[in-house]
């Protein structure tokens, strides 16, 4: 097939026409190069071409023009599109501007061959089918082999619009018989529909280029009497052009029309393309999940409904809905559970909701509403506790029974914007201020709101030009053995050197850093620093103990939280037993077998591990003895609720239940003589606190573990003065 046919290659890149051509050229196609449309339009007006194979996203002048110029010239030729630009609009346009067929880059060559071959077939067919109009004088045996041979439906229709002529293939696509057509007005097979459209095609009277193009209409199929016929109609795209009897030509060559007799209609079946092209459609407007409404469509009805109100002085809401704790049932039941419950809380919130309302999905666990039609924020209240109130229920997804809450923000128009866009940021922050005050719950946005979450943003802001700057710095809190006052330990703690600031303690900006993801680099950094200076004392010939660090979930839900660890142990020489990693009990309720295996693989290497702000948290027997857990660290909220000569039953229970556990116990906050006592005297062996010293910087605790080594007791004593 590709023999003697010459073929226009157009893209903007160098190696797509390299390739390209080599492999055509190999196929036995002659291939002509342009590098770009407009050197494409110049080769068109010079060149007589059989197809071109264009790139539609060229500087300049694209391939969308082209096909313009093409068309707008009348140039005989067929169109294949090969281009990574593969959206709805990009394709569309190009099927309308004639192409035969849209590739997307990379294509298999052999897919691109084939794909060559039948658009070549099909420029010869139409040629043929144009040149047996001029040709009459050709054996009515050769003219009805080509008729009958067309992939498409051609009718002829006489001037009162009767069918004339109808080739098998109406057959094999509508399910009418020849002899059932000829005779019939065409508007009998017309959809209602169509009918006006269709006249303008089946009463053509102009014929050559100036002739109707791709006209899309729907035929109506004949019901089905043959098995396994199920169409009732067909779409189809329609070329006409009038015919004339008695043509003759002028001295001049020029053609001579005679009497109008009819209209010549070739019908493509195109039915399978629109269906195609609907799909994408509903794919670039629609998450493929849930079937709601993606983000793009619901900004689209949400400019609709702003424009509606306006003229109408109404009220709308929009609702931005976040599920608490998703990333919990996604880690610890899988991901299908988690789609399958995804799709369940989007029929449960469409329930909940009236005919005219919209619910859509953002993406992961977040969904957004919109409530055309409010006369007051008491409705979008109402509303939004019917959605709390259907969330909460139980879900059974794959034999689970699943509980989950959501938080919700809420934005009215036009108190609180008056665009689609600050609807859906106010309504956002609205839901961030919801979790934050401790999820389940709904609240409506305030500008208040705005000021927390733009301090949020500058705090994120500032921690990341801190990074850049080194304004960050590691200090260290001594472990003190409570039998004989030595240093046996120290915790990592970050400092922040902020330039105007002075120094600030993680308690004012860790929670961004946790909700940004900075924690992940920054509690890298600290591992790092901490290592690095732990090691240097080592081999000064210090005693240092155990370096104690505190790691976030965010941190060890990393894929590489172990890697990381070993390697920087490994890189500074640290031996893993001088190590302890503290977790929270919380970080246990999040994706609790993964986190598990984490820290076996690190208790192999001989790396502790610590349950810090223990009794704060969810964390059962059970769990505990799975863990390779050394120590428990009692949260300072209990020894500071210590009152001198009262016994504490929580700590007495905590202590009694780690000796039960064979571990180690540490209180932290111990700020008090009498605190210090009432833990000795339950056998607590490791203080931290400001009874022997705060957390200091990297060079005074060097000289603290010094002094500690050559004085004893008397050296870290001395640390009490800085109680308070």
């Amino acid at each position: 097939m590709a023999n003697n046919h010459n073929i226009l290659l157009v893209d903007d890149d160098p190696g797509f026409l390299d390739s390209n051509r080599t492999l055509l050229e190999e196929a036995g196609f002659t291939v002509t190069i342009a590098k770009g449309g407009e050197e494409a339009i110049v080769q068109l007006e010079a060149g007589n071409f059989d197809l071109v194979l264009l790139d539609i996203n060229m500087p300049q002048i694209g391939g969308h023009e082209v096909m313009e110029y093409i068309n707008d010239n009348n140039i005989r030729i067929a169109v294949v599109v090969v281009s990574t630009e593969t959206d709805f609009d990009s394709v569309t346009r190009a099927f309308h501007l004639g192409a035969f067929d849209y590739l997307r880059k990379p294509c298999d060559f052999s897919e691109l061959h084939n794909t060559l071959n039948n658009a070549l077939r099909k420029l010869e067919l139409d040629k043929s089918l144009l040149a047996l109009r001029k040709q009459l004088e050709r054996s009515e045996r050769l003219h009805r082999f080509m008729i009958e041979s067309s992939p498409d439906i051609i009718f002829i229709v006489d001037k009162n619009g009767y069918f004339a002529f109808v080739n098998d293939r109406a057959q094999d696509l509508l399910n009418y018989k020849k002899n059932e057509l000829i005779g019939a007005h065409y508007s009998t097979i017309i959809d209602p529909e169509y009918v006006e459209k269709a006249s303008h095609c089946f009463n053509e009277r102009r014929s050559g280029p100036r002739a109707t193009r791709n006209a899309e209409i729907w035929l109506m199929c004949k019901p089905g009497d043959r098995p396994g016929w199920v169409r009732d109609r067909i779409a189809i795209e329609l070329n006409s052009l009038g015919v004339y009897d008695n043509e003759t030509r002028d001295e001049h060559g020029n053609i001579q029309k005679g009497e109008y007799s009819g209209t010549y209609v070739v019908a493509r079946d195109i039915t399978e393309r629109l269906a195609t092209e609907k799909l994408i459609h509903y794919q670039a407007y629609h998450d493929l999940l849930t079937n709601l409404p993606n983000r793009a469509l619901f900004q689209d009805r949400l400019a609709n409904t702003i424009s509606n109100a306006r003229r109408e002085d109404d009220k709308l809401a929009v609702l931005f809905l976040d599920l608490d704790r998703f990333k919990v049932v996604n880690d610890t039941l899988g991901h299908s559970v988690g789609d399958e419950l995804l799709k369940q809380v989007g029929i449960r919130l469409k329930s909940c909701l009236r005919e005219g309302d919209t619910v859509a999905r953002l993406g992961g666990d977040e969904f957004i509403v919109l409530l055309p039609n409010v006369e007051s924020a008491k409705v979008a209240s109402v509303v939004g506790q019917k959605l709390l109130d259907a969330i909460k229920s139980a879900f059974m997804v794959e034999g689970n029974e699943i509980f989950v809450t959501c938080s919700i923000g809420i934005a009215l128009y036009p108190e609180d914007g008056t665009t689609a866009d600050e609807l859906i940021k106010n309504s956002d922050t609205a839901m961030y201020f919801t979790k934050d005050k401790g999820k389940n719950s709904f609240n409506r946005y305030s500008e208040e709101m705005s000021v927390i979450h733009n301090r949020m943003l500058n705090m994120e802001t500032e921690i990341r030009r801190g990074m850049r700057e080194n304004q960050f710095e590691v200090f260290y809190q001594p472990q003190v053995s409570a039998e004989n006052g030595s240093i046996i330990g120290v915790e990592a703690l970050l400092r922040w050197n902020h330039p105007e600031k002075g120094l600030i303690t993680p308690s004012t900006f860790m929670s961004v850093a946790e909700e940004s993801g900075i924690i992940v680099e920054l509690g890298g950094w600290v591992l790092d620093t901490a290592i690095q200076e732990v090691k240097s004392w080592l081999d000064e010939g210090l005693d240092v103990g155990k370096l104690a660090v505190n790691f976030s979930n965010k941190q060890i839900e990393q894929q590489s939280f172990v890697d990381m660890i070993t390697g920087m142990l490994k890189t500074h020489g640290l031996p893993g037993n001088k190590l302890e990693v503290e977790i929270t009990e919380s970080v246990l309720m999040y994706n609790i077998e993964q986190t598990v295996q984490k820290l076996n693989s690190l208790h192999d290497i001989g790396v502790n591990v610590a349950i810090d702000d223990f009794g704060t948290g969810y964390s059962s027997l059970s769990l505990l003895q799975k863990l390779p857990i050394h120590r428990l660290k009692i949260d300072r909220s209990f020894i500071s609720d210590l009152k001198e000569g009262v016994e504490q039953s929580v700590i007495e229970a905590i202590a009694y239940m780690a000796r039960g556990l064979k571990l180690e116990m540490v209180a932290e906050g111990v700020e008090k003589d009498y605190q210090l006592r009432y833990l000795r005297h339950l056998q607590c062996p490791v203080i931290q606190g400001f009874i022997y010293s705060r957390a200091i910087p990297a060079g005074d605790a060097r000289q603290l573990i010094r002094d500690d080594a050559r004085f004893g007791e008397s050296a870290i004593s001395k640390k009490k003065t800085q109680s308070g």
